[in-house]
């Protein structure tokens, strides 16, 4: 088996726990010299938007969501994006390598069942891109994931955001609808995206959530 990243053999030693155990081996599907270029968030965060800081408290940017909406998100992203992550994302989602999704996959499906949510929501994508990139890149990581399709985009097609300035991405309209037969009243909301970046998306997804009747919305992406 190759890295998915590098391309590179991977090597696997079993031990005395695989042997007993065989049925339960995960094998490594990249190798450690590319799992050191991913940067994971520790605890010290913003207990907002994830934010990697010393301070346990929110940062400047929740804070005006706090005063906008009258609550805050609680979110939280398991990898920093840099270098590494882009270059990860670059490959899974803007070519199309519907392999990469099992870089993340098991840790991220750990995280979310860590969240004990009601439901699990994932943020949609544009008819226009599952049927140019044959797949939503927030789906890929969730196979296995009992998940709730109670948010739908407005619009057939978008500009991409990773397209646009900050200032272009927070100034976005809201994008989604909610489906008819959507029950979320007094439910806890778990809204799965693939990156933080300002958050507006994310924002833009739970205010409509809040206004279903959810008892509580909060998040997590894969990186922030």
């Amino acid at each position: 088996m190759k890295c998915l990243i590098c391309k590179k053999a991977l090597t696997y030693r079993l031990t005395i726990k695989d042997l007993l155990w065989p049925d339960k081996i995960s094998f490594p599907v990249i190798c450690p010299q590319c799992q050191q270029g991913f940067a994971k968030i520790g605890a010290g965060r913003c207990p907002g938007c994830g934010r990697p800081k010393e301070a346990a408290m929110l940062c400047a940017e929740c804070q005006a969501w706090q005063e906008k909406y009258g609550w805050h998100l609680k979110h939280r992203a398991l990898y920093r994006y840099n270098d590494a992550m882009k270059a990860f994302m670059q490959q899974y989602k803007f070519n199309g390598d519907y392999m990469m999704r099992h870089v993340f996959h098991d840790e991220f499906v750990q995280a979310i069942q860590a969240a004990k949510a009601d439901r699990v929501v994932p943020i949609p994508v544009t008819p226009t891109t599952m049927k140019t990139r044959g797949f939503n890149q927030v789906g890929g990581l969730l196979t296995g994931v009992k998940i709730t399709e109670c948010l739908q985009t407005r619009q057939k097609s978008k500009q991409a955001q990773s397209k646009k300035t900050r200032q272009e991405r927070l100034a976005t309209k809201q994008p989604f609808c909610l489906v008819d037969d959507c029950q979320l009243v007094d439910q806890t909301v778990l809204l799965v995206d693939d990156v933080y970046t300002t958050g507006r998306t994310l924002y833009h997804a739970a205010a409509l959530i809040h206004k279903a009747g959810a008892r509580e919305v909060i998040s997590i992406s894969l990186a922030r």
